[in-house]
């Protein structure tokens, strides 16, 4: 039962979004375009994270701390790679500058996705 309100709810939010997604593209058709490849791009990218989850972190095992470090290895994966497309892809307003250059979001999570690599090989 729970499946399908997630399930419900998740296909009201794409119908209610249909309207500005259809002005987008009559708006500004290259920015549309190029925001579809950045997330046909960002989709392959969250495919390497889980395969790597699962054929290069998998056989290494995960018992009890380790669970914990292949969990924030996945996260951090997936925020960078938010992060960087958020970045390339056209927007209408523009997020604070202290995302937009190299910084401390980019050191902290990448020192989160490292660290927890290597608190997972190690444990």
């Amino acid at each position: 039962m729970d499946s399908w309100v997630v399930l419900i709810v998740v296909l009201a939010v794409m119908v209610a979004n249909i309207p500005a997604v259809m002005q987008q593209w009559r708006d500004d058709r290259p920015g549309f375009i190029k925001t579809l490849w950045m997330v046909v791009v960002y989709l392959a990218y969250l495919a390497l994270g889980i395969w790597l989850m699962l054929e290069v972190m998998a056989p290494v095992g995960a018992r009890g701390p380790g669970v914990l470090f292949a969990i924030g290895f996945l996260l951090s994966w997936i925020f960078y790679g938010g992060l960087t497309l958020m970045r390339v892809v056209p927007r209408y307003r523009e997020p604070p500058r202290w995302l937009m250059h190299f910084g401390i979001a980019d050191i902290v999570l990448l020192g989160l996705l490292f660290g927890c690599l290597a608190g997972y090989l190690l444990v």
